[in-house]
C-alpha cells in the first residue's frame, strides 16, 4: 500500500477520523505501489480538492464540510492514476467521476461532481448503487467502444426518466440498450 505523508499544514488540522478515511480510501489504489502520496491543503477553501499526478500530491479542504467525503478522496486519489500520472485510465474530470465511482462502493457518498446526475444530494443515496452499476457498465463497454461516456449519458438519462425512479430496486428490471456500434472510420472524423 502506498504511504500516506501529510504535509505540514494539513498534519495540523487533520482529525483521526480524516487520517483513517485517507487510510481506507488509500487501501484501495493498490496500482499506486507502495510510494509515498503526499496529502495536503488546498490553498482556496472555495474548493474541495486538487490533484497533482506528476508530484503524487492531493490536497484537500478540511474546512469545507464537517468531514472530507470519500467520494472527494477517491476522485482527488483517482486524478494521480489519469495523465500524467499513472496514466492507466483515461484523462478527464468526467472519467474520474466514472472511475471513482466504479472503483468501491466506498466512494458513493457524495453525489459526483462532473458526471451529471438528475437528483439532489439528499436523493443521491437512494440511486447511487445504480449509478455505480452503470459506471462499472460503461467502463467494460469502452474496450470496445470508445462512446462509452455518450452510452453512460444516456442510460443515466433513461434511469432518471423513468416514472418509478424513486424506486431503485426496480433497477434490476431496465433492460441495459446495447452501446452504438462504431466503426473505425467513425472513430478516425
Amino acid at each position: 500500500m502506498a504511504r500516506l505523508v501529510l504535509t505540514a499544514p494539513m498534519a495540523a488540522v487533520a482529525t483521526p477520523e480524516l487520517v483513517s478515511r485517507l487510510e481506507r480510501a488509500l487501501a484501495l489504489f493498490p496500482e499506486l505501489g507502495d510510494e509515498r502520496v503526499t496529502i495536503g491543503v488546498t490553498a482556496s477553501r472555495r474548493l474541495d480538492g486538487l490533484a497533482y499526478p506528476s508530484e503524487r500530491l492531493i490536497r484537500l479542504n478540511p474546512y469545507r464540510r464537517k468531514q472530507v467525503p470519500y467520494f472527494t478522496i477517491g476522485h482527488e486519489l483517482t486524478h494521480l492514476v489519469q495523465p500524467p500520472g499513472l496514466a492507466l485510465i483515461p484523462s478527464g474530470e468526467v472519467q474520474c467521476d466514472i472511475w471513482t465511482l466504479a472503483r468501491d462502493s466506498l466512494f458513493l457518498d457524495e453525489k459526483p461532481c462532473y458526471l451529471e446526475v438528475s437528483c439532489d444530494g439528499r436523493k443521491w443515496r437512494r440511486h447511487a448503487h445504480a449509478v455505480r452499476e452503470l459506471c462499472q457498465r460503461a467502463i467494460e463497454i469502452r474496450q470496445s467502444n470508445r462512446r462509452y461516456i455518450v452510452w453512460l449519458r444516456a442510460q443515466l438519462c433513461a434511469y432518471f426518466n423513468r416514472a418509478d425512479v424513486e424506486q431503485p430496486s426496480l433497477f434490476d428490471m431496465m433492460p441495459l440498450t446495447p452501446p452504438p456500434r462504431v466503426t473505425t472510420q467513425a472513430l478516425n472524423r
